[in-house]
């Protein structure tokens, strides 16, 4: 299985480790390594692009929930006093 379709199973740790030395390898690098790593950045920066916006939804909603628990236990609050 070649790397760029395994990224989607990356822990983000892993994802963020690979994108560094994607960018190392893209400076640094052998030609065959440049060229390697010039092709996996932008799926690299994608994937991680997808998983922040994921994460920024998910505390989004999380945040919205928390406001209606509340709402719903300060007028519980309220009747009952």
């Amino acid at each position: 299985m070649e790397i760029d379709q395994r990224i989607p199973d990356l822990s983000d740790k892993e994802l963020e480790s690979l994108h560094a030395n994607a960018v190392r390898l893209s400076q640094s690098g052998t030609d065959r390594q440049r060229r390697q790593a010039e092709s996996l950045l932008p799926l690299l920066a994608e994937q991680m692009e997808t998983r922040r916006a994921s994460r920024a939804k998910t505390q989004a909603a999380a945040k919205e929930d928390m406001k209606r628990q509340r709402a719903v236990a300060r007028d519980s609050l309220k009747k009952n006093f």
